[in-house]
C-alpha cells in the first residue's frame, strides 16, 4: 500500500493514529532481507492489543534476531474494514504496510472467547482461507497462542498450529523450524512456495517442538448423544501435547524499549511482570491453574527493568504485573525503593486487583504517594462460606480492613470485583455482596463524605483446567434473577453497579468448554456480520441467535450440562502433565468447603502435575531479599522543596512546532501524550500541578482537526528549573515521532495568558485540485458571494457524548476579507477564534462549496498561519 492510498483511507476513519505504525521504538527492518517474516496479530483493537504484554514480549524477542522481522497488526475497526473492502485492499502490517498474506508466519493471540469472529475476519481480509484444509502451499503458517489455547477446540479447524504455554522459548523454536524448512524448500518467502507436499512436512516438523499442537493430527470421536468418546491421535508418537514452561523468569528477556503508542491505550503504562503463576488454588480461576508454577523475578531485576523502561518510553505509570501482586514476598520494599527513586518525577506505581488480606496499610500508603485515582479489591464472593467453597479464604474483616487502609490514605474511590452464579451459591451469598459494599461505603464516609464505590459484577463461567470444569453455568434467566437480588439491597447512590453483559457471558460459556462442532457456528456468525463481540457498541446477540438456529446448535449441551467424572473433555489431550484426578479432588473439596494451602509457601498439596521439582518448580524470593541493584535515576535530594523555592526557578517556554506527514492523524489528546512522553524521556525539570492527580504543566493551543498539516502549532510548558530553549529544541527533535518537529521556543512571562486564549485568527489553505469539478473558479466565486452578500450561513454540529445538535453561524467566524482563490487551485481563508473555540476548516468548505463527505477526504488542507492577540 502506497502513502497516498494509506492517507486517503485514514481520512475516512475515526481513530487513524492506531494504523500508522510510526511510534517511538517501533522496529522497522528491511522486510525482504530477513529470513523469516512474522506478523504478530492481536484480534482486537489497537488500544486493547497494545496493552497486552505477551505481544510486546514476542515482538521484542523476535526483532532482536537479525534473521527475523516481526511486525504488528490488529483487528480493524468497522470503519477501516469498510474502507479497505471498498477499495479492494488487503489488511496490512503497521510497520511496512505489507499485506498479511506476504508473511511466512501469522501468529494470532487468543485473548478471550469473544474475539473468535475477529480472527476469521482478519484471515478473510488478508485473502487467506479461514479453514486449514483449504490453504495451499503458498499460504502463511497460521499459528495461535495465548490464554484461550488451553481449549482451542472451537477454533481448531481454522489453525495450522497452536502454542500451548509460555511463548518466550517456544516462538524461537517455531521460527527455527520455519527457517530450516524454507532453506530445504529453497524459497525466500512462503508465498513463493509451490510444493504441495511441503506444507505437510512443516506440520510434522512442528510436532517435535514441545508445546506445539497441530490440530489436524487429532480427531474427535463422539457418542450419539454428542459427548466425546475419545480424541484419536492420527500421528505416531503424538498422543498428547505438553505445556511449554519457562522455568526461570530471570533468565528470560523482557522488553524495556517498549513501543510508545501514539493512540491512547486501555492500559497506558509500563507493565513489568514481577511474578508469573499463582498457587492459591482459587477454584474458579483458570489462570491460577494453567500458569503454574509460581515464578518470581528477582527484585533487583525488576528495578533494572523499570528504570530502563521509564528512560526509553517516558511513561509516567508503572504497573507491577502478577496474578496476585500481594503474594510477591518483596512487594512493599520494592515499592518503597521505586517511590524513593521516581516520586519527584511523578511516576506512579500501581498493582492489579489483589487479595484483601495482602492489602496492608503500608502497601496502600506506598501506592498512594503519587496519584490517588482509585483502588481495586477483589473479594469475588459475598460470604465467607462461599469464599471457602472457591478457596478464596479471605475473611470479611480483611475486606473492611483493606477499605479502611485505602480510605485512610486519602482514596475517594474503591472498585470491587464480585461474581454471581458460582457453584453452590445461595441467595444469602448474593445479599452478602450488597451488605459488604454498603458497609465499605459507610467506612469510607467516616473519612470523606464524597467517597464512591464502583462494583464490577461478572457472571461465573466454568473454565477448562479448573475444579469447576465439570460444573454447570447458570441460565440467562437465573443470572437476571440473582442480579436483581444484589441491586435490590444496594442502599446508597454513591455505589455504582456495573455488570458484564449477560448475553456476552452466555456466549463466553458456550465457547469456553466447546468442541470442534462449534467452528461452523463461529463461521456462520462471522458471515452474519458479528465483529468485536466484547464491545457493547458492536455486540449483536440476535445475530448470534440466528447463527445458533442456522447451525442447529444445542447451546444448553455446553452450558447447562454437568459433566461426569470420567467424561472425555475436549481439552484432555492438552497440557498433558496436569493431573485431571487432582482437579476432581479439588472439586470434591469445594463441596466440603475444605481449604487447599498455597504450595509456594507450604509443602506440595497433592502434586497437581505442574512441577517436575527439578527444573520446573516454584521459585520464590523470600521476604527481605536484598536488592543489589541501585537505580541511577534516583535524585540526590528527595525532599520536597519549599513552595517559595519551587516558584523561584519556574519559567515558561512557548513552543512552536510542525505537525506534518503521518502525524496529521494524531488527535489532540494523543498529541499531548506524545509530547509529554518525549519530555519525560529527556528528563526535563518540568513543573506539575498539585493534588490527588498531579499533571505536567503543559498547555496546548487550539486543537487541530485530524488530517490537516500545520507548521503553526503551539504549546506552553512550565519548568521548575531553567532550561535553555536551544537545548530543549534539539533534544525534543531527537525524541519525537516522524512528522512532529519543534521549530522555535521562547521564554514568556508566567502570568501571560495561555496560548489557547491568546489566539485571534487561524489561516488555512486548501488544495482543491483533486476535486471532480471542471468549474472550480465559478464554484468559488459563488461561495464568496454568499459570504459577502448573502444571509447568515448556519451549520449544525452534533455533540458526540450528548447527541445534541448545536447551530453555528459561519459568518461569525469566517474572516470574509481573507477569502481568496489562488492559481485556480488553492482556497485560502482565515477563521476567527473566541472563548468557545472556532470552526473546523472542513466545516467551512463543506458548507460554502457544496463539497460532499466523500470529496472532503481528497482535499489536502494546511494551517499556514496563526495571529495572536498580543
Amino acid at each position: 500500500m502506497n502513502l497516498h492510498q494509506l492517507h486517503s483511507i485514514l481520512r475516512q476513519v475515526q481513530k487513524p493514529s492506531q494504523y500508522l505504525g510510526n511510534e517511538v521504538n517501533a522496529v522497522h527492518k528491511d522486510f525482504n532481507a530477513c529470513q523469516v517474516r512474522v506478523a504478530l496479530i492481536f484480534p482486537d483493537a489497537y488500544e486493547i492489543g497494545m496493552s497486552h504484554m505477551g505481544l510486546r514480549i514476542l515482538y521484542d524477542i523476535l526483532n532482536k534476531r537479525k534473521d527475523v522481522v516481526a511486525e504488528r497488526a490488529f483487528a480493524p475497526l468497522p470503519d477501516l474494514e469498510k474502507a479497505l473492502r471498498a477499495n479492494n485492499l488487503s489488511l496490512f502490517s503497521l510497520e511496512s504496510k505489507t499485506p498479511l498474506n506476504e508473511f511466512d508466519v501469522i501468529g494470532i493471540s487468543l485473548p478471550h472467547e469473544l474475539s473468535y469472529t475477529n480472527i476469521l475476519n482478519i484471515l478473510d481480509m488478508s485473502g487467506i482461507p479461514v479453514f486449514e484444509k483449504d490453504r495451499k502451499a503458498h499460504h502463511p503458517l497460521i499459528l495461535g497462542g495465548g490464554s484461550q489455547c488451553y481449549n482451542p477446540e472451537p477454533l481448531a479447524d481454522f489453525f495450522d498450529a497452536i502454542a500451548i504455554g509460555d511463548g518466550e522459548e517456544l516462538v524461537q523454536d517455531v521460527v527455527n523450524a520455519v527457517s530450516g524448512w524454507k532453506e530445504k524448500q529453497q524459497i525466500e518467502k512462503i508465498s513463493q512456495n509451490k510444493n504441495k507436499k511441503s506444507r505437510e512436512e512443516l506440520f510434522k516438523l512442528l510436532t517435535s517442538v514441545e508445546g506445539i499442537y497441530v490440530p489436524k493430527y487429532f480427531e474427535p470421536v463422539y457418542y450419539k448423544e454428542g459427548a466425546l468418546k475419545e480424541i484419536k491421535s492420527l500421528k505416531k508418537n503424538y498422543q498428547s501435547v505438553k505445556k511449554r514452561v519457562v522455568s526461570n523468569l530471570n533468565q528470560q528477556p523482557y522488553p524495556t524499549e517498549l513501543v510508545v503508542p501514539n493512540a491512547r491505550l486501555v492500559h497506558d503504562r509500563v507493565g513489568v511482570e514481577i511474578q508469573r503463576g499463582c498457587a492459591r488454588s482459587c477454584r474458579f480461576c483458570q489462570a491460577g491453574f494453567v500458569e503454574r508454577p509460581v515464578r518470581q523475578r528477582d527484585p533487583s531485576t525488576v528495578l533494572k527493568l523499570i528504570e530502563d523502561s521509564i528512560e526509553k518510553t517516558g511513561m509516567d505509570e508503572v504497573s507491577l504485573l502478577s496474578l496476585s501482586a500481594g503474594d510477591y514476598q518483596n512487594i512493599v520494599p520494592l515499592m518503597k525503593n521505586l517511590n524513593k527513586c521516581y516520586k519527584d518525577q511523578k511516576v506512579s506505581i500501581s498493582v492489579p486487583a489483589t487479595r484483601t488480606e495482602t492489602l496492608t496499610e503500608e502497601m496502600v500508603h506506598e501506592i498512594s504517594k503519587v496519584r490517588k485515582t482509585g483502588f481495586t479489591i477483589a473479594p469475588e464472593a459475598g460470604s465467607e462460606r462461599l469464599r471457602r467453597v472457591i478457596n478464596k479464604g479471605n475473611r470479611t474483616e480483611d475486606l473492611y480492613q483493606a477499605c479502611n487502609n485505602a480510605f485512610k490514605n486519602g482514596y475517594r474511590l474503591i472498585k470491587f470485583y464480585y461474581m454471581l452464579g458460582l457453584p453452590f451459591e445461595e441467595d444469602n451469598d448474593l445479599v452478602g455482596i450488597a451488605d459488604e459494599v454498603n458497609q465499605a461505603y459507610q467506612i469510607g464516609r467516616q473519612y470523606n463524605p464524597s467517597v464512591n464505590i464502583n462494583v464490577g459484577l461478572s457472571p461465573f463461567v466454568p473454565k477448562p483446567f479448573t475444579p469447576f470444569q465439570w460444573e454447570t453455568q447458570v441460565t440467562l434467566e437465573e443470572a437476571k434473577r440473582r442480579l436483581h437480588l444484589i441491586k435490590r439491597d444496594l442502599r446508597f447512590r454513591a455505589i455504582h453497579l456495573k455488570t458484564h453483559n449477560l448475553e456476552m457471558n452466555y456466549l463466553e460459556g458456550l465457547f469456553s468448554r466447546g468442541d470442534r462442532k462449534l467452528s461452523r457456528l463461529i463461521l456462520s456468525a462471522h458471515k452474519n456480520g458479528c465483529r468485536f463481540d466484547q464491545w457493547r457498541e458492536y455486540f449483536n446477540f440476535s445475530k448470534w441467535q440466528q447463527s445458533i438456529d442456522e447451525c442447529e446448535i444445542d447451546s444448553s449441551f455446553y452450558t447447562q450440562r454437568k459433566r461426569t467424572k470420567d467424561e472425555v473433555l475436549p481439552w484432555d489431550h492438552l497440557y498433558s502433565q496436569f493431573k485431571k484426578p487432582w482437579l476432581w479432588n479439588e472439586y470434591q473439596k469445594a463441596k466440603e468447603e475444605a481449604f487447599t494451602a498455597d504450595c509456594s509457601v507450604t509443602a506440595c498439596q497433592g502434586n497437581c502435575g505442574a512441577c517436575d521439582f527439578e527444573d520446573v518448580k516454584n521459585r520464590i524470593y523470600e521476604e527481605g531479599h536484598l536488592c543489589s541493584y541501585k537505580p541511577t535515576l534516583q535524585r540526590k535530594d528527595t525532599k520536597e522543596p519549599s513552595f517559595a523555592k519551587a516558584l523561584e526557578g519556574r519559567h515558561r517556554l512557548r513552543v512552536r512546532f510542525a505537525k506534518t506527514g503521518p502525524s496529521i492523524f494524531f488527535g489532540h489528546i494523543e498529541l499531548m501524550g506524545i509530547l509529554k512522553r518525549a519530555i519525560m524521556r529527556n528528563e526535563f525539570p518540568v513543573a506539575f500541578t498539585e493534588g490527588f492527580h498531579p499533571q505536567m504543566k503543559l498547555s496546548m493551543g487550539m486543537a487541530l482537526s485530524l488530517g490537516i498539516e500545520s507548521e503553526w502549532e503551539y504549546f506552553d510548558l512550565t519548568f521548575s528549573e531553567k532550561v535553555q530553549p536551544n537545548v530543549f529544541i534539539q533534544k525534543m527533535n531527537e525524541s519525537l515521532p516522524s512528522g512532529i518537529s519543534i521549530l522555535s521556543a521562547e521564554l514568556v512571562d508566567l502570568r501571560a495568558p495561555s496560548i489557547y486564549s491568546n489566539t485571534s485568527l487561524v489561516k488555512y489553505k486548501a488544495d482543491l485540485s483533486n476535486l471532480d469539478s471542471n468549474n472550480l473558479v465559478q464554484v468559488f466565486n459563488d461561495a464568496l458571494k454568499r459570504v459577502l452578500e448573502g444571509p447568515e450561513i448556519i451549520i449544525e454540529r452534533r455533540q458526540k457524548k450528548t447527541g445534541k445538535v448545536k447551530k453555528i453561524n459561519i459568518n461569525k467566524y469566517l474572516d470574509a476579507k481573507s477569502v481568496k482563490f489562488i492559481d485556480k487551485r488553492y482556497y485560502c481563508f482565515s477563521l476567527k477564534c473566541d472563548d468557545e473555540g472556532s470552526l473546523k476548516p472542513t466545516e467551512v468548505l463543506t458548507a460554502l462549496m457544496g463539497i460532499t463527505g466523500n470529496e472532503i477526504y481528497k482535499i489536502p488542507i494546511n494551517k499556514v498561519g496563526v495571529i495572536l492577540k498580543n
